[in-house]
């Protein structure tokens, strides 16, 4: 259980997490910790996604001072070509570590976006600036060499429901090719409805995507309910 009180020593490796563990033991709390964020946040349906990154990054911080965990947001994600990329929040074990072992992209689902910008969950309009997200995880320019991470759907207009069958929309027609890109896409790509909806809150999908570097990452998709 979180716990509220104050901590003045954060960050204190947890002797009862086992090695090997750790990654599961994140995703439980960051699936608690999305709850209380959806609460708190609710109605915020024009936010952009620099405000909703900077408040869900301090949700985690404040629920995290007493676990194992270091969130920070706009992490350097090094690539061994070109120029250096950012993750919207990477996760650590230790402040002493140099690369996150977690981390999380997060994207508005809204239809007041601009056309071009619209499918920026998975895909990019244009495809030299990668700005989609889960293509991003694909090109490993984010969770760079990481089996695991996340991203964050920000449901600012419609539902859950709708933005699932949008995103595999769009994987399906990369998947036939009626949306064109440099990579390739399969059915691993579509989003896996683990949750069937049973509380519109937060919404968890999964998905299998192999990378440019044909390493396989499992991504968690959680779609929070920012209207009701």
């Amino acid at each position: 259980m979180l716990k509220d009180n104050h901590n003045p020593i954060s960050n204190i490796p947890n002797p009862s997490i086992k090695k090997g563990t750790i990654t599961r033991k994140l995703i439980e709390f960051i699936e608690e910790v999305l709850i209380k964020f959806q609460h708190q946040f609710k109605g915020k349906i024009d936010f952009s996604e620099e405000e909703l990154n900077q408040n869900l990054v301090n949700t985690f911080t404040y629920f995290s001072k007493n676990s194992p965990f270091l969130f920070q947001q706009e992490v350097i994600q090094k690539q061994k070509k070109g120029q250096n990329r950012k993750v919207d929040i990477g996760v650590f074990c230790h402040y002493k570590d140099t690369s996150p072992f977690f981390t999380i992209e997060a994207k508005r689902l809204t239809t007041t976006l601009p056309n071009s910008r619209e499918k920026e969950y998975v895909i990019g309009n244009d495809p030299s600036k990668l700005s989609g997200g889960v293509e991003r995880f694909k090109h490993n320019i984010h969770g760079v060499d990481l089996l695991n991470s996340a991203i964050v759907g920000y449901v600012q207009r419609e539902n859950s429901v709708y933005w699932f069958d949008k995103v595999n929309n769009w994987i399906n027609q990369l998947i036939t090719g009626n949306l064109q890109s440099v990579l390739k896409w399969n059915t691993n790509d579509l989003l896996v409805n683990y949750c069937k909806f049973k509380d519109l809150r937060v919404s968890k999908f999964s998905s299998k995507n192999i990378k440019s570097n044909s390493t396989t990452i499992t991504l968690n998709h959680y779609f929070i309910d920012l209207i009701n």
